[in-house]
């Protein structure tokens, strides 16, 4: 048999024809890198032997190009035929095969062609790169030879930028080769696992090739061999391989089946689980029902105890409720009655005070017209005596009297009220100054009678001078009165009215607390009924009452809220009374203040 020539492998035909792989495969790339050395060149002979070196360079990298399209050509020719053997174990299964054998090869289908574009993809910037440093080097090789004389350091630098390219090229190639490797690698384990399926088939295939081979040498060698024979030997052979092809076809046919049996056998393991699982619920299903109808039962008797319990303390509510409602009328009655007795006391002392005050005043007055007729009468008698009447008549007064009753009105100061006190040491105040005016005019005149008349006169003056000190005196004690009486009774005032005010608060503190207590118990009892209302209604077992239950809740939500208003109305009463009778109060000091200091002033003044 004569030598096969090396050619390109085409390995579709070889899995087609099932024979060994032909060819020559792809050649590995070279490893390491160039490398020029740097070293002077002093001629034009250095710069030619240079341009040489790289033209031999560009050479060896077109080179590798083509290897690299070659190797392209190969992997794309190997996945070609891997598709059109994927395309045809489809189309096989197909007929028999199922759905899930259709995904994964269109699975392995999709993953080959993304591999494939890749691949292209990275040659083509691979190819790029090269065609970019092959015209790199080519204008470099110009500019080269279209200069006579080499700048040395240019030249220097040219090459050294040249190397730095070529390693870069370089790299990329033996990134590329990687690649390469790796992309070979992984159609290799790709094929091995497409062919793992027909090895039994090539295997016999080769044998027999190989008997046929060597059953053809021999004829050759000798020529003399019976044709007939040969044909019976070929006939026999035929039959062979065809026997064995049918015996194959009927292996993968009992495969076939034994795959389809467990397929069959997996079906029905899956569906006796489905309906196991299918009754277990179907038994938990009925479990859960007869829990939820125990659950409900249970539900019932507790709606029932809770009606009752629920109409116990409506009945409760209701009676605590009238309680309440009696509590407060009581409470109302009470406040109005004190109020009334408060106001017929405040009105009879009031009354009293006025006509106590109002007698007290009509003393002071008539006091003090006694006395301004005493002095009128004295002032005549020094006029008359200035005149010359010897007979003039010395005008008399009971001083003792006149003390005793201002003593009395000083001592009656105790009942009188704050205005009282003010008019009546207004009255006292104008009292002095008339006395102490009338004082001075008469010892004015005084001054130049003789000593026989003065003499009468001044006994009267001495009594003059007697009373005004009463008078001061008593003035002295209606001020303090006034200053030191006043502040103190303003003071026990607004003691007892924040006395009235913390009882008050006290007992409206105590009823809310307790009003608020029942209305929390009853806030409670009504939230508890809405959950229980809500969870029968979640579970669907609501009784038959449960709008009567509804409008029971409704009358408590009412009463509830009609029991806040009054407690609140009863609350809001009472402070408006109280800030009532607190501002009438302040008002009432107020007023006497500022009486008390106009009063004042108008003392200081005429003091002064």
């Amino acid at each position: 048999m004569s030598t096969r020539r090396r050619e390109v492998r085409d390995t579709a035909r070889d899995i087609i024809q099932g024979t060994q792989p032909s060819g020559r495969g792809p050649r590995r790339p070279r490893e390491g890198y160039a490398t020029l050395p740097l070293s002077r060149r002093n001629s034009a002979n250095g710069a030619n032997r240079d341009i040489a070196d790289l033209q031999n360079q560009v050479d060896q990298l077109r080179r590798q190009q083509s290897d690299l399209l070659g190797a392209q050509d190969i992997t794309r020719r190997q996945n070609e035929a891997a598709n059109n053997r994927i395309q045809r174990q489809a189309g096989y299964l197909a007929g028999g095969g199922s759905n899930r054998d259709m995904d994964e090869i269109r699975r392995a289908l999709s993953a080959i062609e993304n591999r494939m574009l890749l691949f292209g993809q990275e040659l083509s910037s691979i190819k790029g790169t090269v065609d970019r440093h092959t015209n790199d080097l080519i204008a470099v090789n110009n500019e080269v030879k279209a200069r006579p004389l080499a700048d040395q350091a240019r030249l220097q630098s040219n090459t050294q930028q040249l190397d730095s390219r070529i390693r870069d090229l370089h790299n990329q190639m033996m990134a590329l080769r990687r690649s390469v490797d790796t992309e070979v690698s992984d159609r290799v384990r790709v094929n091995q696992t497409q062919q793992d399926t027909i090895n039994r088939l090539q295997e016999t295939i080769r044998q027999q090739e190989a008997n046929r081979n060597e059953l053809l040498a021999n004829v050759t060698r000798r020529g003399d061999l019976d044709k007939a024979k040969l044909d019976e030997e070929t006939r026999r052979l035929n039959d062979r391989i065809q026997l064995i092809t049918t015996e194959v076809s009927r292996n993968l046919n009992d495969r076939e089946q034994r795959l389809r049996d467990d397929l069959l056998q997996k079906y029905n393991g899956v569906q006796m689980s489905v309906k196991s699982q299918f009754d277990a619920r179907l038994e938990r299903e009925n479990e859960i029902q007869r829990n939820l109808d125990e659950r409900l039962r249970n539900q019932d008797q507790l709606i029932e105890q809770a009606r009752a319990q629920i109409q116990q303390q409506k009945t409760k509510n209701k009676e605590r409720f009238q309680k309440v409602n009696s509590a407060l009328a009581t409470l109302q009655k009470y406040f109005d009655a004190g109020n009334k007795k408060i106001d017929k006391l405040m009105n009879s002392e009031i009354q009293a005070r006025r006509v106590h005050e109002r007698g007290l005043l009509g003393r002071v007055t008539n006091t003090e017209d006694k006395v301004n007729a005493y002095l009128n009468s004295l002032s005549a008698a020094v006029d008359e005596v200035r005149a010359g009447n010897e007979n003039a008549k010395m005008p008399n007064i009971d001083i003792e009297a006149l003390r005793r009753e201002i003593e009395g009105i000083a001592a009656d100061k105790n009942k009188l009220s704050m205005e009282g006190l003010l008019k009546l040491e207004e009255k006292i105040s104008r009292m002095q100054h008339s006395l102490n005016r009338d004082r001075r005019e008469i010892q004015g005149k005084l001054s130049d009678s003789n000593d026989a008349r003065q003499n009468k006169l001044k006994s009267q003056m001495a009594k003059l001078d007697d009373l005004l000190d009463d008078v001061e005196r008593t003035q002295d004690r209606v001020r303090d009165k006034v200053e030191r009486q006043i502040p103190r009774d303003l003071n026990e005032l607004s003691a007892k009215v924040d006395n009235l005010k913390q009882q008050m608060t006290r007992r409206i503190d105590h009823e809310e607390e307790e009003r608020y207590q029942a209305i929390k118990e009853l806030q409670d009892a009504y939230g508890k009924l809405v959950v229980r209302n809500r969870a029968d209604r979640r579970d669907g077992s609501a009784a038959p009452s449960s709008s009567a239950l509804k409008r029971d809740i409704d009358e408590c939500k009412v009463a509830i809220q009609k029991l806040a208003e009054s407690v609140t109305t009863v609350k809001n009463v009472l402070d408006r009374r109280l800030m009532e009778e607190i501002r009438k109060r302040e008002t009432d000091v107020e007023t006497l203040t500022a009486r008390a200091d106009a009063l004042a002033a108008q003392v200081a003044q005429r003091a002064a």
